[in-house]
């Protein structure tokens, strides 16, 4: 057998090998962490903030149509008894057809114009050190193509997905012999049931926008890297994700108790349940953006793997024949 620095010139396995260690040296120096990119932080949540408010603008012209004449506002919604409340839900359902038309259209242009800072974000996470506007900028255009693909895909898929699990499993709960309570109850499971998938498609998505950006992937390689990486540690993935998922749900709803307990009677207390909400959705942001780092700990972990997997596996010259 050959000596190792004779083999090492012509061995393939050696050359790549040696095409690795630049990725293997990039790993081993680490990812930031959320917290040390505050500025791509800030961004993200400035811009999820702003199309919150754009979004939300026309119910709120149209609520204030109809109370904004009061002299207590929109504090009269919630007084006790509800007659306000269920007077706006009776005059609502008049205009719920062109709402729900504003509210969608909104919130999809929101969505595909926020792949930008997103973008942003993900290159900021994606290798330590100082970054230039240059470089971030270069990186995130780069991606914005398979990161447009990636979303449109995934959406697409998230729709029929919970399509399948929610159409025949509304019309089966309407037809059990049971009381109406027990009929929303099966409805509320089944929709439980359909989050499930929908859940799933996500982290697989967030998994390939982490290869697009961080490893400049097309769209096809960048949905197997994110395949490995669920299949190699399917766990962490999942509690990464959902453990962050449930502090921001829970950071949300610590923000409209606080517009709830500040109410919106005086300009102070106006001003004391808007910065509740901001803070909620900075904590939102934020919490974003550490499972994104996670993810690209997850893609790294699979990355290191993969690569080991190829260096104790014999290559055939070296294969002793019979």
């Amino acid at each position: 057998m050959s000596a190792p620095a004779e083999r090492g010139a012509s061995d393939p396995g050696s050359q790549g090998a040696a095409v690795a260690e630049p990725g293997r040296a990039r790993r081993a120096a680490g990812r930031p962490a959320a917290h040390e990119r505050p500025a791509a932080v800030a961004l993200y949540f400035g811009y999820r903030a702003l199309a919150s408010l754009v979004v939300a603008a026309p119910l709120s012209v149209f609520v204030a149509q109809i109370v904004g004449e009061y002299p207590r506002g929109d504090a009269i919604l919630f007084d006790p008894g509800g007659l306000m409340l269920s007077e706006l839900a009776r005059l609502s359902a008049h205009a719920a057809a062109a709402l729900a038309t504003q509210l969608g259209l909104g919130t999809l242009l929101a969505a595909a114009l926020g792949l930008l800072p997103l973008a942003v974000l993900l290159a900021a996470l994606s290798q330590r050190g100082p970054l230039s506007a240059q470089d971030l900028g270069g990186r995130a255009a780069r991606a914005l193509g398979p990161l447009a693909l990636l979303w449109g895909v995934a959406l697409a898929a998230q729709v029929a997905a919970a399509a399948l699990v929610l159409l025949p499993g509304t019309k089966l709960c309407a037809e059990l012999p049971i009381l109406p309570r027990g009929r929303d109850l099966a409805a509320i499971a089944v929709a439980v049931v359909a989050l499930v998938p929908v859940a799933a498609i996500a982290l697989l998505h967030d998994l390939a926008r982490v290869a697009v950006v961080g490893e400049q992937r097309g769209f096809y390689t960048a949905v197997s890297r994110g395949l490995d990486a669920l299949r190699d540690a399917p766990l962490a993935a999942v509690w990464a994700c959902a453990s962050r998922g449930a502090l921001a749900v829970v950071a949300l709803a610590g923000g409209a108790l606080g517009m709830h307990l500040a109410g919106v009677s005086t300009g102070p207390r106006v001003a004391a349940a808007l910065a509740a909400q901001l803070a909620a959705l900075a904590a939102a942001a934020y919490l974003r953006a550490s499972w994104l780092a996670a993810a690209f700990r997850l893609l790294d972990r699979s990355a290191e793997r993969a690569e080991e997997f190829l260096d104790i596996r014999p290559h055939p010259r070296n294969v002793a024949r019979p």
